[in-house]
């Protein structure tokens, strides 16, 4: 009687172990996330591509979800023959989302307006059809700007982290300015070799 005792509780301290690995990684187990091309407005189409590719590489450095690359995601709606180019609504990223197998959908523009560029985007729940979180970032510098921090700023909005500002440095500051700093010294310099000496 002891030996069937014996099996009867090793299974039952196996399903028991198996439980507890099936409970562990489903916790820390990521969400499957796509990024949809953002849509550029008064932005050229590569552009737009570029700053789409630098927010996928800033989800994925959050490591908070599991990013499908897009070139799979590519060959997967060539495969169902669907035309997913100038998706920006939230019914296709649904439809896209359910494809993929994917449990957030990243949808949002790149628009320049002036001498304004503003990144919109929004993170949609596949299963809920529903905007879940959205983010902004505005700037009136230049498009190396949205390539720098606005990216940065939008992946850290959707993933609800707290963006942490990066201490003022006086060297980074000049390095990221000395073209305009060499102008102004060469002037400086022009001037005070044209000004008359001291009477």
């Amino acid at each position: 009687m002891c030996g069937v005792e014996s099996k009867y509780s090793h299974k039952l301290n196996m399903r028991t172990i198996l439980l507890y690995i099936l409970l562990i990684t489903n916790i820390f187990s990521k969400e499957y996330i796509a990024i949809i091309d953002m849509e550029g407005i008064n932005i050229n189409d590569n552009v737009a591509n570029a700053l789409t590719q630098r927010l996928t590489s800033e989800i994925i450095r959050l490591e908070m979800y599991q990013v499908l690359e897009r070139s799979e995601m590519k060959k997967l709606l060539d495969e169902q023959k669907f035309q997913y180019s100038g998706c920006v609504s939230t019914q296709c990223a649904v439809d896209i989302g359910k494809m993929l197998g994917a449990k957030f959908m990243i949808v949002g523009s790149i628009s320049k307006v002036g001498k304004t560029y503003s990144i919109d985007a929004r993170l949609i729940d596949v299963e809920t059809s529903e905007s879940y979180i959205s983010a902004n970032y505005l700037t009136q510098s230049s498009v190396d700007n949205l390539m720098s921090f606005g990216m940065k700023s939008i992946a850290h909005q959707l993933s609800e982290k707290e963006l942490i500002k990066e201490k003022f440095s006086l060297f980074k500051m000049i390095n990221n300015h000395k073209g305009k700093i060499t102008f102004v010294w060469i002037v400086l310099w022009l001037t005070w070799g044209w000004m008359p000496p001291p009477v």
